[in-house]
């Protein structure tokens, strides 16, 4: 419940009535620049809701725990159920998102030395921030998910509540690093979910931002069991799977699994070359999944 983690966190005080505890609120800090000593938000017992009567920051108690842990609505629900003392306790790197970054920058672990491209302006983030803008990621992305570490040659990529990767932007390998833990069900651009209707599947977070603001990423060719849920969930009229060319059996893979959770329409697409990062206006490859009889695949060139 709710008051367990709450008096796992903070220091709390009843409020009049008995049916809310007020907390020093975490968001005031980033939200109108210092911090919370009064006690202003007030979180209900009896119904989901929070409410930060000086910064006016407002959710629910799954956004509550997301937003100060860090962490994913799965992880949210495990620790309303049994708190654990340290949900970053991991044994390597670990990398929140700015949806986690409310308590404070000095607060939350991150790979050493990382920096939003916004907080440099570094030859390293200036040759970083040239690499993103001739791949045309529009501005508001970059600042919100895009850092580097100096010294590693790499992008850093916020992927939604607490997964990460890091994108060399030079030839070598390895061409990514991950975190050392699962992805969850953490998914790029996991909001257009939200928006119902049709939703793009990609493989990429470069695909899925080429591919425009219905596409999501799954960050990897395989999709996760929790992804599969997360996205067969959200109510979706159309999902396409749009993943690179050389993994089209991952696509058929896909494409199955969310057949079996979801009433959606679902296509395979991908491109006759390359991969959607390099543009979606080429030509496109439609795989007709259900016609799969051991791996021989029935396609029309659209």
């Amino acid at each position: 419940m709710i008051d367990r983690w709450l008096e796992s966190r903070f220091d709390t005080k009843q409020a009049v009535g008995g049916s809310e505890v007020r907390v020093c609120c975490p968001f005031c800090n980033s939200r109108v620049g210092r911090a919370d000593t009064k006690f202003h938000l007030y979180i209900s017992l009896v119904k989901p809701a929070a409410h930060c009567f000086r910064c006016d920051w407002k959710g629910n108690h799954i956004g509550l725990v997301m937003n100060v842990e860090g962490c994913s609505y799965a992880e949210a629900l495990k620790q309303l159920d049994d708190p654990v003392a340290d949900i970053r306790a991991f044994d390597a790197l670990n990398l929140h998102s700015p949806r986690g970054l409310v308590k404070g920058e000095e607060h939350a672990k991150v790979p050493g030395g990382f920096k939003f491209l916004w907080q440099s302006s570094s030859k390293e983030a200036i040759a970083i921030h040239r690499y993103l803008m001739l791949r045309k990621v529009p501005r508001h992305i970059v600042d919100k998910h895009f850092g580097y570490v100096p010294g590693t040659n790499r992008v850093w990529i916020l992927v939604d509540t607490n997964w990460w990767q890091g994108r060399l932007i030079i030839p070598g390998q390895p061409k990514y690093i991950s975190p050392p833990w699962p992805k969850s069900d953490s998914l790029w651009n996991a909001d257009a979910l939200v928006n119902g209707g049709k939703v793009v599947v990609c493989e990429g977070v470069f695909s899925a931002i080429a591919v425009g603001d219905s596409a999501i990423a799954l960050c990897g060719k395989s999709m996760s069991n929790l992804q599969a849920k997360r996205i067969a969930t959200a109510g979706l009229d159309e999902i396409v799977v749009m993943l690179d060319a050389d993994a089209v059996d991952y696509a058929c893979e896909t494409a199955r699994v969310l057949h079996s959770r979801c009433n959606a329409k679902i296509m395979i697409q991908y491109m006759a070359s390359g991969d959607p990062a390099l543009g979606v206006r080429g030509k496109l490859v439609n795989y007709d999944w259900r016609l799969t009889v051991e791996n021989a695949l029935c396609d029309i060139v659209l």
